[in-house]
Formats: C-alpha cells, structure tokens, sequence
C-alpha cells in the first residue's frame, strides 16, 4: 500500500441524491472483474493492472475535520470509486476516521461496501443516532450473486457474499438501516426474475430495509475481462454475456 496526500477529501458528487463523496483510497484490491472505476488507474501513471494496488490518502481525515469547520448539509457517501472498507482499511483505518469525523457534523452518511469489515465500525456506526428512521447513517452491501464460488471468480479480492449477508445482519440487529444493491446485474447471473427474487429474499431476511439495481454498463474493458474470467469456469455464462453484448440496449429493455 503507498501513501498520498489530498488536498480535498469532500467532493462535489454528480450521483442522484448525493450531495458530497469521500475516497479515502485510490485504487482498490477487490479487484472486481468488472469494475467501471478502472479508468481512474491512468490518473495514478500506475503500469500494474486495475485491482492489484492502493494508495490511502494519508491526510484525508484531517482534511475532512477542517473541512467540515463549515457547516454542511447534504448526503456524503463513502465511497464512489474505491471501497471503503477493502483490505488496507484494516491498518490504515482512514474510513474509520472519517466517520468520526462526520458523527459530529451535519450530514448524513452513506456506506456502500463489498466488506464485512465493516462490522468493526458498528459501535462509531450507532452514534450517528437512534434506531431506523432517526439515524444519519446507512450501510449498503454490493451483491452481484449468491454463489461465493462465482463471486470469487468475479470477484477475487473481496469477502464471499455469504459474509456480507451475515455482516448486514449484524448491522441490522444493531439497529443501523441496511440495504443490498445488485451491482451491477449481469447477463445470466442475476438478470431473471428468479435470481433477483433470491437475492431480495436473502437481504429481506437479514433485515435490510430495501434492495437496488444497476444494470451492467457495457465498457468495452469491462466486459472484455469479465467474459475472460467467466470463460474459465463458467462458459454458459460467457455466452450470456456475448450474446447482451451484441445489443446492449435490447438486453436492458428486457431486464427493464
């Protein structure tokens, strides 16, 4: 892991809803097969592929206290382009401070993770306020599909889906609101009624308040590394991919 420093660690999102993003890191080591934040590797002049480095953005927090010495309001969300809480979160501990940081201001926090780590944070996580409806704060699990075995194809570097179900529980009993995004849904893996049924199902019993979806956006990279891993292992599903990729608007009108 290299270290950086920032010169602004709350940014202006462009996302529906959301009003400021924090990236403690750049890069990530999940290393989703899928990823459409891969294009963010040539602002860093890194050579190694997507997915296999990070840089923590070792001031982020203290930027973010001086930050917020002017009052804010809005929806923050942790993260945009990079996982909050992925393997170097462990030593670095930047999203933790940045929580702490945000507990005392005027914002609301929104988590979006691939991680059961964050089951760490639930104690600063539940002093965001009360139960449900009165809390500032959310945690959203990024699901693709249930199968750990799949998703350690897909997605390599990040805790199976079955710890992220048992974590949003966790998080759940707490009294933190959670929710599922099925992100992005893949041709063949998660585009059926059948298959976005399970997953709703699986997140409805472990208490999150409501699931999300984003269709895959056909990046030409992204698709490209994604057909080579399923390929390997799982060559009906390649050719679902093959066959969305010809007509991608078609694929999601139907998913629609």
């Amino acid at each position: 892991m290299d270290v950086r420093d920032c010169k602004s660690a709350l940014i202006r999102s462009g996302i529906p809803g959301v009003d400021w993003c924090i990236n403690p890191y750049v890069g990530c080591t999940h290393a989703c097969v899928y990823c459409y934040a891969a294009f963010m590797g040539r602002f860093g002049n890194r050579d190694a592929p997507w997915g296999t480095w990070v840089e923590a953005k070792a001031n982020v927090a203290d930027v973010l206290a001086r930050e917020l010495r002017r009052p804010r309001r809005g929806e923050v969300v942790l993260s945009s382009v990079t996982d909050p809480y992925q393997p170097a979160e462990a030593d670095a501990r930047l999203t933790r401070a940045c929580l702490a940081a945000l507990a005392g201001s005027g914002l609301s926090v929104s988590i979006l993770t691939k991680s059961d780590a964050v089951v760490r944070d639930v104690d600063l996580l539940a002093s965001f306020g009360g139960l449900l409806g009165d809390t500032r704060v959310r945690v959203g699990f990024s699901i693709t599909t249930l199968s750990d075995e799949l998703a350690g194809v897909i997605e390599p570097g990040a805790p199976p889906p079955s710890r992220r179900l048992a974590a949003l529980e966790t998080l759940a009993r707490a009294g933190i609101p959670t929710w599922v995004f099925v992100a992005p849904v893949l041709p063949g893996v998660s585009d059926t009624p059948e298959a976005l049924a399970a997953i709703a199902d699986a997140a409805r019993r472990r208490g999150a308040l409501h699931v999300d979806v984003d269709p895959l956006n056909f990046y030409p990279a992204s698709v490209s590394r994604l057909r080579a891993a399923l390929e390997r292992v799982a060559p009906a599903l390649a050719e679902a991919l093959r066959s969305a990729s010809r007509d991608p608007a078609a694929w999601r009108a139907r998913f629609r």
